[in-house]
């Protein structure tokens, strides 16, 4: 479903020429933007507050996502060259800040399976510059500066993602059972 969410903004952002992206220029996709925020949205919140069964390829998956959710707005921005390169630099420099910072996971089981909750600020702050971001295309779109400014956002914050789940998989080898009293901070529900 999500790819496919994906899939129609991406062709919509690409075949559209009224703007840098073309979003503001027909309101059917305008919605179409809306809807699949709210969805990103809806799922992430769900998820940060209810935590997520613990499988490497899910906590891979998140950040993997966002790299190209990132890539697709920093690419399809029409900022220059040079800013564009220097915003995709910043993915692996946040990736290492989230490696070394991102130790804010919990993990816990509920029903038998293994659960993990992530730091919620990161992906608090992820969020609210992508909102930010589609809001600048919508309302002002030509305002290159603007973009460049939370494409730079956005692109540490995915890499501070990535980090995190490196993170998330390194503590979840040194996690304990819930019977022993060391080890990552345990709770059963």
């Amino acid at each position: 479903m999500l790819h496919s969410h994906l899939s129609s903004i991406l062709s919509l952002s690409i075949n559209s020429g009224t703007n840098i992206s073309g979003i503001s220029g027909d309101t059917t996709q305008l919605y179409g933007l809306i809807v699949f925020l709210a969805i990103i949205i809806t799922l992430r919140l769900y998820r940060g507050l209810n935590g997520r069964i613990y499988s490497t390829s899910r906590v891979l998956r998140t950040p993997i996502i966002y790299i190209l959710l990132t890539l697709f707005t920093v690419f399809f921005s029409g900022i220059l060259n040079t800013a564009l390169e220097s915003t995709i630099l910043l993915i692996p420099l946040g990736t290492l800040l989230g490696y070394a910072y991102g130790t804010h996971v919990t993990f816990f089981y509920r029903n038998n399976y293994l659960y993990y909750k992530r730091s919620p600020i990161v992906m608090i702050i992820w969020l609210v510059a992508l909102i930010i971001r589609f809001g600048i295309e919508v309302l002002i779109p030509l305002n290159v500066t603007w973009l460049l400014i939370i494409d730079l956002l956005l692109s540490g914050t995915t890499g501070i993602l990535m980090g995190e789940a490196l993170n998330i998989i390194k503590k979840r080898k040194e996690f304990k059972s819930p019977e022993t009293t060391d080890g990552i901070k345990q709770e059963m529900i």
